[in-house]
């Protein structure tokens, strides 16, 4: 099987053909000081899943969705962040080094696949050019969460290179039945890896096809002859895939609907997005991580007319090259049975990526090469061959040069969220999605006022997105507003009734009103949706621990902790529950086990010193407080039970200090100057001091004077005269 043009070949150094991945692999070195961005939050930093091995089982069960939080079947995606993850734990450098390395392994088997079907090799070079420095391909090497277009690609073009391979075998009559089986087996099992890497591989037994009719002298008995042998494992592998994919491991969570306006709108925008992906497949400026495509709601749209007569014309050319078998027409076919896929037939949440074409790209690198190639072709003219040589290097020299330098300016952009994000909403100011996200940067960076507005503005392009109310919802949370965030996150569950997070994040705001009830029905309706949603399992044990319920309590925390054995939370609740049970021993365990994961936690020291105070191990209780007191020293239950136990123990001075330090952080308290009567009247003798603290208290709270201790201290100033 191969595709010849009319030209001799010339040998090749293996120091060139060496420098296919060493090339490639520094034009994105840079991306390797890149951070977690976008998806990468969900699959890998927030994905309990990947960081423990004894979720690997769940990878080839129903499980597979509720634990993974994935929303396709890519077992081997997600198998390889569990490698990665084992290796380099949460530290992004080790995934995008992974990326830039199945990247490179990639241009290398393009090389590979291209060598026997372009036997011209000025030809071969310059696809692989084209294909190493396409700036389109930097969100899929970028961004860690889309490693299944690098993986699928990996595997598609494994499977390709061995069915030529076997196929050559067969038709050719060679003999080598052994070799026949080994490669026929590889290609067959890369064929099955690419499926369960991402769906886009579904259109590799097309593509055979797609070589037999511009290869074969015969076309329709080729194909047949195929079709009796060596095509039928693909048509299993492709049966068994679907079979597993929409009936066995189907997500009950996906559901296919059309966008407002049905079908019919969905034709025409898919129309119009298709026209996009040949004019940045072609010149790739002006890249986006999202595209903000409107709906094409009447087909007599300026936008639609442009984009159908631009495809016709494509098409009429490509039937007329396709007729005379030209295998420049092969490549051009090859981009659009690739992009099948993801044209909506079956729709899909984001209608238009750039890493949807790192498969369907490489059929335009070979077609740029076979361009390029044809301005010195001696066959189409001999004459001015020298200038045309000069124009040929100069475009060459140009297209290669300015891809790279947009390369490695790109891969600046997705170095961190906020950076990726305002690029965006530099090139696309009315998408949603990234007005979102950098609300998101903000949120996270404490700056509530600018996640508000981001999200605000998200809104206004997009008032359908149930994460936003979601997420505006958590912004009114932090702002004590309950009553508008309960607004957003009931509007977010209106929007999306498959949506866990804002049902979690009601029964947060009834759990701290107090309405344990209705807490524990929004806990159990986000479990029902995600049933290993680790915070609600949390969120529901507090909620029984509350209701004295102390079993159902840890037996919730429990499963919290199998789903994200790393949650701080669950793993003190774990020990107040123990704690409660009058079990310290047990209780200072999950406390200490919490403090080995962070020891940068305040509320884990408190609980230690809570459960050492009470066992009578003082010295040690006070060391944990001191440590809680240091990372939140304006803590005021950390300082209420610091002071409470140096003034138990009689280290009169050092309660006396903390004491005051919560008078002057916290002067409308009571309990501190009340202490502080005492101390300096009982302890240190000073009426004089402990008559201010009188004063002090009995302005801040006067039913203080109605308490006997304090009628005995003002009935004690008044005999003495003081």
């Amino acid at each position: 099987m191969s595709i010849r043009p009319h030209s001799k070949s010339t040998p090749i150094s293996p120091i060139l053909t060496a420098l296919i991945p060493v090339f490639s692999f520094l034009l994105y070195i840079n991306a390797t000081h890149g951070k977690f961005v976008y998806d990468d939050f969900k699959v890998i930093v927030d994905n309990g899943f990947i960081k423990e091995w004894k979720y690997f089982p769940a990878l080839f069960s129903a499980d597979y969705f509720t634990i993974s939080g994935e929303m396709s079947y890519r077992p081997f995606v997600t198998f390889s962040y569990f490698v990665d993850y084992s290796i380099w734990h949460i530290h992004p450098f080790g995934f995008h080094l992974t990326n830039i390395l199945l990247h490179a392994v990639n241009t290398v088997l393009f090389y590979l696949f291209l060598l026997p079907l372009l036997k011209n090799k000025k030809m071969l070079w310059l696809s692989t050019l084209f294909f190493i420095t396409h700036p389109i391909l930097t969100e899929t090497v970028n961004s860690i969460g889309y490693r299944e277009d690098l993986l699928s690609a990996t595997f598609v073009l494994l499977s390709l290179i061995y069915f030529r391979k076997s196929d050559n075998l067969l038709t050719g009559n060679v003999g080598g039945k052994r070799r026949f089986v080994i490669y026929y087996s590889v290609s067959l099992i890369a064929y099955f890896f690419a499926l369960f890497s991402k769906e886009m591989a579904i259109t590799l037994p097309v593509i055979l096809f797609l070589f037999v009719i511009f290869t074969d002298q015969r076309i329709l008995p080729g194909i047949l002859r195929r079709c009796k042998g060596i095509y039928i494992g693909y048509f299993a592998v492709s049966l068994f895939y679907l079979v597993i994919r929409f009936v066995i491991l189907r997500n009950p969570a996906v559901q296919a609907e059309y966008k407002p306006g049905g079908f019919l709108v969905n034709i025409f925008t898919m129309l119009k997005v298709l026209a996009s992906y040949i004019k940045i497949s072609f010149f790739p400026f002006n890249l986006n991580a999202d595209y903000v495509v409107p709906f094409v709601k009447f087909p007599l749209e300026i936008s639609s007319i442009l984009s159908v007569l631009f495809l016709c014309s494509v098409f009429v050319i490509l039937a007329k090259l396709c007729k005379m078998r030209h295998f420049f027409a092969c490549w051009m076919a090859w981009f659009f049975i690739m992009l099948l896929p993801v044209m909506n037939i079956i729709p899909i949440g984001n209608i238009m990526a750039e890493r949807y074409l790192y498969l369907p790209v490489m059929g335009f690198c070979v077609a740029k090469g076979i361009l390029i190639y044809r301005i010195t072709d001696r066959t189409l003219s001999p004459r001015a061959i020298p200038l045309r040589k000069v124009v040929q290097l100069g475009i060459v020299i140009f297209m290669v040069g300015s891809n790279s330098f947009a390369i490695i300016r790109k891969n600046g952009d997705w170095r961190d969220e906020f950076s990726l994000w305002t690029k965006t909403l530099e090139r696309s100011p009315q998408s949603h999605r990234a007005h979102c996200n950098l609300g998101n940067v903000y949120l996270e960076n404490g700056n509530i006022p600018r996640a508000q507005k981001e999200y605000q503005t998200a809104l206004l392009c997009n008032a359908e997105d149930a994460s936003i109310h979601s997420n505006l919802g958590i912004v009114y949370t932090k702002q004590g507003l309950e009553e508008k965030a309960e607004a957003e996150y009931n509007e977010a569950i209106r929007l999306d009734r498959y949506y866990a997070q804002p049902h979690n994040n009601l029964g947060n705001i009834y759990y701290n009103r107090g309405q344990l009830d209705k807490a524990k029905e929004e806990y159990l309706e986000a479990l029902r949706i995600k049933p290993d949603y680790a915070h609600a399992h949390n969120g529901l044990g507090s909620v029984y621990n509350s209701m004295e319920k102390l079993d159902e309590a840890l037996d919730e925390f429990q499963k919290s902790l199998f789903y994200d054995s790393k949650y701080l939370l669950a793993i003190n609740n774990v020990g107040v529950n123990y704690a409660k049970r009058g079990k310290l021993r047990e209780a200072i365990a999950y406390f200490e086990k919490a403090l080995a994961l962070d020891r940068n936690q305040p509320q884990s020291y408190y609980n230690l010193g809570f459960a050492y105070e009470n066992l009578k191990e003082e010295e040690k209780a006070i060391q944990a407080y001191r440590m809680a007191a240091q990372l939140a020293p304006n803590d005021f239950n950390i300082l209420l039970a610091l002071g409470n136990l140096y003034y138990r123990m009689g280290r009169v001075d050092d309660a006396i200090n903390i004491f005051r330090h919560i008078t002057k952080r916290f002067p409308w308290d009571a309990i501190a100057y009340k202490r502080l009567v005492f101390l300096y009247l009982v302890n240190k003798r000073d009426v004089e001091k402990s008559k201010i603290y009188l004063n002090e208290l009995l302005k801040r709270d006067p039913g203080q004077a109605d308490q006997e201790d304090i009628k005995q201290v003002v009935e004690y100033f008044k005999v003495s005269g003081k």
